[in-house]
């Protein structure tokens, strides 16, 4: 088969064509950020009532995205926009800070953040958990992310009446590059959230094993006199087998995961 000739023509039409779109996109950009700034006036006073972060809308978005996808550009790249202009215009209403925990991979967590929360969100990186998550306390509307192994046994500080709760489990889809479990953690939020998945801590009673429990994920399991951490479904029960059982937020199910299971 023949080349095709070159058509400077129609190469001068498409690049055209491509200037169009990026100048409707930037238009639709400043045209939603105009709409923020019209919540931030509706809001006022309300914007002190906790954090300004919305786990359940995002991962509506995410799913909604994964569901319509289609063509050659890859899910993650589609993700990574979004992440990128929900973090930022959710950063506009409150301005916010993510606490990052290293562990034992720093540079995998670093990727995994700047995914997630793009790269107008200022980043601080810390050595160990209790230091990010004192951080995030003081600030009332910062995240931390922190990675499930490397880190300690931060879940035992979580509590979701008072202090920092889960709110994410990431990655929350599908991420080009090797990465961590890690979840997101946060102060009260501002309205209620009902999660795919809520988060239990608990302490393993004497001669009690978590190992056959089958009420949801035995995340960590923990040893007798340790908090366990524990994942159950929507509309499952609380872990009965602990014993100073507390809430500790909860996570959605990945976009791609929804997706394949419809």
């Amino acid at each position: 088969m023949a080349d095709t000739p070159l058509n400077p023509q129609r190469l001068t039409e498409l690049r055209a064509k491509i200037d169009a779109v990026d100048e409707s996109m930037h238009g639709l950009l400043m045209q939603r950020a105009g709409v923020i700034d019209e919540l931030i006036r509706i809001k006022g006073a309300d914007q002190a009532k906790g954090a300004a972060f919305r786990p359940g809308r995002e991962a509506q978005m995410m799913r909604i995205l994964a569901e319509r996808h289609s063509g050659s550009v890859p899910l993650s790249m589609i993700v990574h926009v979004w992440r990128e202009i929900i973090s930022t215009f959710t950063w506009l209403q409150a301005p916010y800070r993510v606490h990052l925990v290293g562990g034992n991979e720093p540079a995998t967590m670093r990727d995994l953040a700047r995914f997630q929360f793009g790269f107008t969100v200022d980043i601080k990186e810390h050595g160990d958990a209790a230091s990010a998550m004192n951080a995030a306390m003081a600030e009332r509307n910062a995240l931390v992310i922190v990675p499930l192994d490397g880190a300690g046994a931060w879940w035992t500080e979580l509590d979701a009446s008072a202090g920092l709760s889960a709110m994410a489990r990431l990655p929350a889809t599908d991420v080009p590059f090797p990465t961590v479990d890690a979840f997101v953690l946060s102060p009260p939020l501002s309205d209620p959230v009902p999660f795919d998945l809520r988060l239990y801590t608990g302490l393993v009673r004497s001669g009690d094993t978590l190992d056959q429990w089958t009420g949801g994920e035995v995340i960590r399991p923990g040893s007798e006199g340790q908090r366990a951490l524990i994942a159950i479904p929507a509309g499952g029960s609380a872990p009965h087998d602990l014993l100073d059982i507390r809430a500790a937020g909860g996570y959605f199910a990945p976009a791609q995961a929804m997706d394949s299971s419809a």
